[in-house]
């Protein structure tokens, strides 16, 4: 299938984990945010983030996806890597369903996949055919480390020809952060290390 990719300059970013380049691609009408280190190893530790203003702009304690990008921007910039990050909101459905799958949780009770499905949405839709493209366009190579505990992402890296290792992203636990983790390990297949 033909990409149509349309690429930005890349800049300079200095962070907390070290010094990023950054541009903005749009591949077939999706913007993506593609964040590099400095250099680029054979074998780079690869990180798909799909936007989460809770965790991310909010830090809420029952979410994990602040803390995984944060542990996976320290080892991108350690090890050498990429981030490719979309705006993404509830797994793709939108801050307007994920406030409604939320409002869902807290007055009925239901899991997270089960209030997307009441919604009429898939519990991830998310194909992750953009991502893979725009790696593509920053790395050459076929062998990567996946800074993530979501399979769905291994199987799309590995359908599209990728040699997958996965790397283990060290994130602080809490209470409502370890309901959660069990929620997408039960319905969603996702690697819990602290099993």
């Amino acid at each position: 299938m033909t990409q149509d990719i349309n690429r930005q300059p890349f800049v300079t970013v200095p962070t907390p984990a070290g010094i990023l380049r950054v541009r903005v691609a749009e591949v077939n009408g999706q913007t993506l945010l593609i964040a590099t280190s400095e250099t680029v190893p054979e074998v780079p530790v690869v990180r798909f983030q799909s936007s989460c203003v809770f965790g991310e702009a909010f830090h809420a304690v029952d979410c994990d996806c602040g803390a995984q990008v944060s542990a996976a921007l320290k080892l991108i910039c350690s090890e050498g890597g990429i981030l490719i990050y979309a705006w993404e909101e509830g797994r793709g459905t939108g801050i307007a369903n994920k406030l409604k799958a939320i409002a869902m949780q807290q007055g009925e009770g239901l899991s997270t996949s089960e209030a997307f499905k009441a919604l009429g949405h898939e519990p991830d839709p998310r194909t992750f055919v953009s991502h893979i493209a725009a790696l593509k366009e920053v790395f050459a190579g076929l062998r990567i480390k996946i800074a993530s505990d979501n399979p769905r992402k291994m199987t799309a890296l590995e359908n599209a020809g990728y040699f997958v290792e996965r790397v283990r992203l060290n994130v602080p636990m809490t209470p409502e952060r370890a309901a959660y983790l069990k929620h997408k390990r039960d319905y969603l297949g996702h690697i819990n290390d602290d099993d």
